[in-house]
């Protein structure tokens, strides 16, 4: 009797160590938060991801073998992607890399052209691993924004379909810019706009006012504004924007004191 208790007894406590075990490899492999990277596409040009991230872009990867299945799971990832290209033009990239990066850029290439996926990014570098979001897949495509680097989007293999991954870039889209406004007291409107760009100020924002500042979302300033008699403009400043080329732009409201930053796009 003592002997199948004590039995009894560790095999609860080999079950609880396996409940433990499954717990802590659940919480490591289910990360909220994207794992950062610099490395060069095939094109040779170099990325940092929370550089990217932290410019406003939405990041969409898909790790590919390449082969036929991860083709029939890539595409709606990528056709999601291509819906955004019109309203949200320049902010949410499509990242193709390669799954252990042991496949040539050439490959990659050739294989997207193949189905039809031509507007990408590709990747065959080490530095990209599907690892840092769990369990492989063919595909496995994640989804990833904000300047808290969160993951909104992790899946794998047939898992993967059209609405979730809209969804997922939608909330990234929408969650993962807060505008950094007080009392939301700066307003920009049309957004997107093609001819000009509105801005609505209130009157605490005119104290140690210094100007304003276009920057693309690789952060070089476009343009740069200072105006000597601004209470002139507090209902609605005007600013050209017809000649800036489609994608997505950065607004800099600066003072001596500090600076509130917006976004806006440019849909010619």
């Amino acid at each position: 009797m003592f002997m199948k208790m004590k039995n009894l007894t560790l095999l609860k406590m080999k079950n609880l160590l396996l409940l433990l075990l499954f717990i802590l490899n659940y919480s490591v492999y289910s990360q909220n938060n994207a794992t950062d990277f610099t490395t060069e596409d095939c094109n040779g040009v170099t990325h940092n991801l929370f550089d990217s991230l932290d410019a406003g872009n939405v990041i969409v990867i898909s790790w590919v073998m390449p082969c036929g299945p991860c083709a029939t799971y890539t595409l709606p990832a990528y056709n999601a992607v291509q819906a955004f290209s019109l309203t949200h033009p320049g902010l949410v990239d499509f990242y193709l890399a390669d799954d252990y990066a042991n496949s040539s850029c050439t490959s990659i290439a050739s294989w997207a052209i193949n189905y039809n996926m031509p507007n990408h990014t590709a990747f065959s570098s080490p530095a990209i691993n599907m690892l840092d979001y769990g369990s492989p897949g063919m595909p496995k495509v994640v989804i990833l924004a904000g300047e808290d680097h969160t993951v909104y989007y992790n899946e794998n293999d047939d898992k993967i379909n059209y609405a979730a991954v809209e969804m997922a870039i939608n909330n990234a889209l929408t969650l993962s810019f807060v505008p950094n406004i007080a009392n939301s007291s700066i307003h920009v409107f049309p957004n997107p706009s093609s001819k000009t760009l509105n801005i609505t100020f209130t009157e605490e924002n005119f104290i140690n006012f210094k100007g304003l500042e276009i920057k693309n979302i690789y952060g070089k300033a476009i343009e740069s504004y200072s105006f000597k008699n601004l209470q002139s403009y507090l209902d609605n400043l005007k600013i050209d924007i017809s000649h800036l080329e489609n994608g997505t732009y950065f607004l800099s409201f600066l003072s001596s004191k500090n600076k509130t930053v917006t976004k806006f796009v440019v849909l010619q």
